[in-house]
């Protein structure tokens, strides 16, 4: 076994970078090293002749692989090219990647491409590009995905920067605690994105401390957790600036704390406008709204050892929650509207802290924390719903869509009552009834001391959107829940 030459730890046979320092064991530079959502790739500038013959363009109203209807492109870069397409088989607009082949490194790369793709169309979240094939055509690998309009982190962040304007504190942990939600549910699939960066997320719109709509994009190229290791395909690698130092070290090792680090670096270049490179000052230096519990949360999550970081994503939610409520005080200017808030001051991290309790939970239900082992039969006044009763399909399997999935009984009169539990482990409370489609509820936390109200609307199908509120009246968060089939699955 070899030594670190930097601060002299052993390393393991093939050890790129050290375990303990992330020191670059080889020194060499790693800019020219790039990946396309984990998968090793090659810059043009050092691919031989043949290696980097372009693609043919494709017009509008070219049929690709037989399904696809070219109307437009909507970006060409190194690794390929992404067109808006029409999709004939779902009958809608779709995203259509096409890749490069010289741009990934041997067969094996392609087939694991498809192989993760694969995995990723199983993946299904709000803050998660859908993706919905994945193939090779006549040797031209491509991802079908979500067609969505938007602006990336990376752009809207420059937009700022030449605008002279910080990102406030509360914005910024908003779009974290988004993309965190979103790493949680595909992570619970087995999945690690392993290229996370700011030209991979996209926001559906303006960033603001009550709403932060926004999507990754890659994960149908990303490499499966629970998948066997291939060592001859060449994974392992991220963007240079924003990966972790054992993506390199050993491909086969980097799991979903590699994403954690990554966000860390985004997270870090959102408050500070620069990367966390070398001796990096701590956000709190510059920023008086930056509290040094975001620092110490930021340098947990930079470690150059994987365990030293946030294991999941759902702790780091939890640990960003409390990182930013020790800040200085927030108190909206005026009590809010019962509506929700889509941007200004008001409610952002009102929202964001009852993480504390049950952040993630929030974002799981309305009635879904259910009739589990409910005492009091369904809320009491009217019994089990039976056949003819207008709520009996509302009895049964609950999913949030956030690998959340509660059994929920309904009383005939459409009054419920339970308790459940939220990601977290506290234990949580329920009350409430539907009148009619519409309806109010009360969630509590008492573990956290936490209480929250909230309204909710059936569809009288198989969908309950919802809405909550802190006791102040302030919004807190919203979503939908699907009864008895999964998210994306057609109504039983």
């Amino acid at each position: 076994m070899t030594k670190c030459r930097n601060c002299g730890a052993q390393l393991n046979s093939g050890d790129r970078f050290c375990p303990e320092c992330g020191a670059d064991q080889q020194g060499s530079s790693l800019e020219a090293l790039m990946t396309i959502g984990g998968l090793e790739t090659m810059d043009p500038s050092q691919a031989r002749p043949t290696e980097r013959e372009g693609m043919r363009d494709l017009s509008p109203g070219t049929e690709f692989s037989g399904r696809y209807i070219i109307e437009s492109i909507v970006g060409k870069g190194g690794m390929g090219v992404v067109y808006r397409a029409h999709d004939k088989l779902a009958d809608k607009a779709v995203a259509l990647k096409l890749i490069r082949p010289d741009r990934l490194a041997g067969q094996g790369a392609i087939k694991r491409l498809i192989s993760e793709g694969i995995t990723a169309r199983d993946i299904r979240h709000h803050n998660i590009v859908a993706v919905y094939d994945v193939g090779e055509t006549e040797g031209q690998p491509f991802v079908s995905m979500e067609f969505i309009k938007g602006q990336s982190l990376r752009d809207w962040h420059r937009d700022k920067i030449r605008q002279r304007q910080d990102i406030p504190l509360r914005v910024a942990a908003r779009i974290i605690a988004e993309v965190l939600d979103g790493l949680a549910a595909a992570h619970g699939a087995g999945v690690v994105h392993r290229d996370l960066k700011p030209e991979n997320i996209m926001l559906i719109d303006e960033p603001a401390e009550a709403a932060s709509p926004l999507k990754i994009l890659d994960f149908g190229i990303a490499r499966a957790t629970s998948g066997a290791m291939d060592s001859g395909t060449g994974t392992g690698l991220g963007t240079p600036r924003y990966m972790a130092p054992e993506q390199v070290t050993a491909a086969d090792s980097a799991g979903p704390s590699a994403d954690i680090y990554s966000l860390s670096v985004i997270f870090y270049e959102l408050l500070v406008d620069v990367l966390p490179q070398g001796h990096w000052q701590p956000p709190s230096g510059g920023r008086s709204d930056v509290p040094k519990t975001i620092d110490a949360l930021i340098e947990r999550g930079l470690s150059n050892r994987p365990a030293n970081r946030p294991q999941t994503a759902k702790e780091y939610r939890k640990q960003l929650v409390d990182a930013v409520n020790v800040g200085p005080a927030y108190v909206p200017e005026t009590k809010p509207e019962r509506t929700p808030v889509t941007g200004g001051s008001g409610g952002m991290f009102k929202w964001i802290g009852i993480s504390s309790a049950a952040a993630f939970a929030l974002f799981l239900l309305i009635a879904v924390a259910g009739a589990i082992g409910n005492e009091n039969g369904g809320g009491g006044n009217g019994g089990e719903g039976g056949a003819n009763s207008p709520y009996a399909s509302l009895s049964g399997r609950w999913d949030d869509g956030a690998g959340n999935i509660y059994n929920v009984s309904v009383s005939g009169n459409g009054a419920f009552s339970g308790t459940g539990q939220s990601s977290y482990g506290y234990n949580l409370q329920i009350t409430g009834k539907l009148n009619g489609t519409a309806g109010d509820f009360t969630l509590s936390a008492p573990g956290a001391g936490l209480n929250y109200q909230g309204r909710m609307h059936w569809d009288q199908g198989c969908h309950i959107s919802y809405q909550t509120y802190d006791m102040s009246g302030s919004f807190a968060a919203q979503g939908q829940i699907h009864v008895n089939h999964p998210p994306g699955a057609p109504c039983p």
